[in-house]
């Protein structure tokens, strides 16, 4: 009997436990959505690939801070945040799924809230190595608010 607790709370710790790589993207989001403070591109390996619709696929973590001024120049929305506490992760050896949902507005004043709109449903596919983020390829439509009504 007493093994089978001990083997019950064993479960429940790992469970709950969370591992370095997920605490990694977890950092990643507060940093993207101004939680805390930093510098996001030091979490990106120096060789990182990542993958941002209406971007393509781009490498290296110096040129995070290129795409994010990008992003900012042609960018529709005006702020936006993450529901990190409802995310769905699934993590199988170095790579981390998240599956989750945003809210923001966008520069016109339109807002969503991915928990109740088509728009700011997302999943994120991260590969981890040495403790950074080695890959990161975003799967989201961009038209938050279905403002692209010509396609």
């Amino acid at each position: 009997m007493a093994a089978a607790g001990t083997a019950g709370a064993s479960r429940e710790m790992t469970e709950t436990a969370e591992s370095e790589n997920v605490a990694l993207v977890r950092r990643y989001f507060d940093l993207l959505d101004g939680r805390v403070a930093g510098d996001i591109s030091e979490l990106f390996a120096a060789d990182a690939q990542l993958y941002i619709p209406t971007f393509g696929i781009i490498h290296g973590a110096g040129t995070f801070a290129e795409l994010s001024s990008g992003v900012a120049q042609r960018a529709k929305v005006r702020h936006s945040t993450h529901h990190v506490d409802e995310f769905n992760v699934i993590e199988h050896g170095d790579t981390i799924v998240v599956e989750g949902t945003s809210e923001g507005e966008t520069v016109n004043g339109q807002r969503w809230d991915g928990r109740k709109t088509i728009g700011g449903r997302f999943c994120n596919v991260f590969e981890v190595r040495h403790g950074r983020i080695a890959r990161l390829h975003v799967y989201v439509d961009p038209d938050f608010c279905r403002e692209d009504t010509a396609r």
